[in-house]
C-alpha cells in the first residue's frame, strides 16, 4: 500500500460523533469489560501474593479507572482543547489517532494502578508496565482501524444516499421559492461614512472576513462582491426578520430563496448561487435549520 493511499485515507473526513451520552456509555461497557475480563482471568493466589487488595477490590478499581479514563480522554480533554473548527473538519486519522490514545491512556491508568497497590514495587514491575501499556496499544491499534473504517463506510452509504434524496426533495422546492422580496434595507456598517444598502431580492450570501464582509449580490444577472466593515454577526441581526436568511455556516448568512444548487459528501452540504464559482458550506450543527427553512418556515 503506498504512502499516497495511506495519507488519502487518513484525510478522509469522518464525522465526530462524540457526546457526553455516547461517551458515558463507552465508558461503563468497556469499564464492565475490563473489570468481567479480570475476574476471569486473574488467579486469586496471585492477587493476594503481589498484591495488597483482594481480587473482587482489585477487579472492581480496574474498571473503575478504565471507566475514568475513557471519560477523560473522550469527555474532559475535547471539552477543553478541542475548538469548534477541529470538531467539524475531524478525520479517519484522527479518529484513529484518538482511539489508540483512549487505549495508551487506559493502560498506563491501569498499570499505575498495579504499582500503586503492589506489595513489592520493583524494577521488573515497572519493565512490566512500559511491556503491557505497549502491548495493550499495539494490540488495539488493528481493530481500532478496521472499526473506525467500517464504520466510515457504512455511515458514507447512508449520508450519500440520504443527501441525494433530499437533494432531490430540496431542488424542486427551489424552483418554487425564487425571491419575490423587493425590500430595500440600509445598514449603518462600523465605517461612519459607509452605509449598506442591499436590495434583499438580489441578496445571495455573505462571507465574513476577519473585521469585514464580504456581501453578495445579483443584478440584472451579474454578480457583484464587496466587502464591508461590517461583522457577520450585525449583519445576521439587521436581517433577522427575513425568516428566508439564515446562518448555515459560523462565517456565512445566505438567501435560501435564491440557492441554485446543492450537494453533499460525508462531512457537510454544500451550496451554489448561480454565477459564483465559491459554494458556501453548510456545517453539521447548522445543517437541521437549513432544512427547517424550507419544511417549516414554508418559503
Amino acid at each position: 500500500m503506498s504512502r499516497h493511499y495511506i495519507s488519502k485515507i487518513i484525510y478522509k473526513p469522518y464525522p465526530y460523533l462524540f457526546h457526553l451520552k455516547r461517551n458515558l456509555i463507552i465508558a461503563f461497557v468497556l469499564g464492565m469489560l475490563i473489570y468481567i475480563v479480570n475476574v476471569l482471568a486473574i488467579d486469586k493466589s496471585y492477587v493476594d501474593i503481589n498484591f495488597v487488595l483482594s481480587k473482587p477490590l482489585l477487579c472492581t478499581l480496574a474498571g473503575l479507572v478504565t471507566f475514568f479514563s475513557i471519560l477523560l480522554v473522550l469527555e474532559i480533554i475535547p471539552r477543553i482543547f478541542f475548538k469548534p473548527d477541529l470538531k467539524e473538519n475531524w478525520t479517519v486519522g484522527k479518529e484513529c489517532l484518538l482511539i489508540v490514545s483512549l487505549l495508551f491512556v487506559i493502560a498506563i491508568f491501569n498499570n499505575i494502578l498495579s504499582l500503586m497497590i503492589s506489595k513489592e514495587p520493583s524494577n521488573s514491575i515497572i519493565l512490566h508496565f512500559l511491556n503491557s501499556s505497549l502491548y495493550v496499544v499495539l494490540l488495539g491499534i488493528v481493530p481500532a482501524f478496521l472499526l473506525v473504517w467500517i464504520n466510515y463506510t457504512i455511515l458514507l452509504k447512508e449520508n450519500l444516499k440520504k443527501v441525494s434524496l433530499y437533494n432531490e426533495q430540496l431542488e424542486s422546492r427551489i424552483i418554487f421559492t425564487k425571491s419575490e422580496v423587493s425590500d430595500i434595507i440600509r445598514i449603518q456598517t462600523n465605517n461612519k461614512n459607509e452605509v449598506l444598502e442591499l436590495d434583499i431580492s438580489s441578496f445571495l450570501f455573505a462571507k465574513s472576513e476577519g473585521n469585514y464582509t464580504d456581501v453578495f449580490t445579483k443584478t440584472s444577472g451579474k454578480v457583484q462582491c464587496k466587502p464591508y466593515r461590517l461583522t457577520i454577526q450585525k449583519l445576521e441581526e439587521e436581517l433577522g426578520s427575513y425568516a428566508f436568511i439564515i446562518s448555515t455556516h459560523r462565517s456565512y448568512i445566505i438567501n435560501i430563496k435564491n440557492i441554485n444548487t446543492t450537494s453533499g459528501n460525508a462531512r457537510n452540504y454544500r451550496i451554489s448561487f448561480e454565477g459564483v464559482p465559491h459554494e458556501v458550506p453548510v456545517s453539521r450543527n447548522k445543517f437541521q435549520t437549513f432544512k427547517d427553512a424550507f419544511t417549516i418556515k414554508k418559503v
